[in-house]
């Protein structure tokens, strides 16, 4: 059988690892989910949000209160017109680089050695401040 198709389980919790099967090594052999319990959740109650981005704990009220603060911030750039740090000041420029950036995300995670959060509102707050300068 290919490595590809080969059947992983999960160390901490012995079920089959379906959906993160290109992550298996960098979990250490677990889902993302049991690697974030084991290893970056302690000391903190397993139902308590640790405070690490990605928390599987943690409320969704606290991933969209930072997309909304995001947001802000990226208003407040503009507070004394386009602001020079951006390579993307008209709104087309902006969406395309936004688009391209969502498009390309599995990659730019990748590179880095990350897992795509799984909270949409994670994703979209880290495309929204890429899209200031994303070509």
């Amino acid at each position: 059988m290919s490595d590809a198709g080969r059947a992983l389980e999960c160390r901490r919790c012995g079920r089959p690892v379906r959906v993160g099967r290109q992550n298996y090594e960098l979990f250490e052999g677990m889902h993302y989910v049991c690697f974030h319990y084991e290893f970056e959740h302690d000391p903190a109650d397993p139902d308590e949000d640790c405070g690490v981005a990605g928390c599987p704990s943690a409320p969704a009220a606290r991933h969209k209160e930072r997309l909304l603060g995001e947001v802000r911030q990226l208003l407040a750039d503009w507070s004394d017109g386009p602001p020079a740090n951006w390579d993307n000041t008209t709104l087309p420029d902006y969406l395309e680089a936004l688009a391209g950036w969502l498009n390309d995300c599995d990659g730019y995670y990748q590179s880095r050695g990350l897992p795509v959060p799984w909270n949409g509102w994670e994703v979209t707050a880290a495309a929204m401040r890429a899209a200031t300068l994303y070509e």
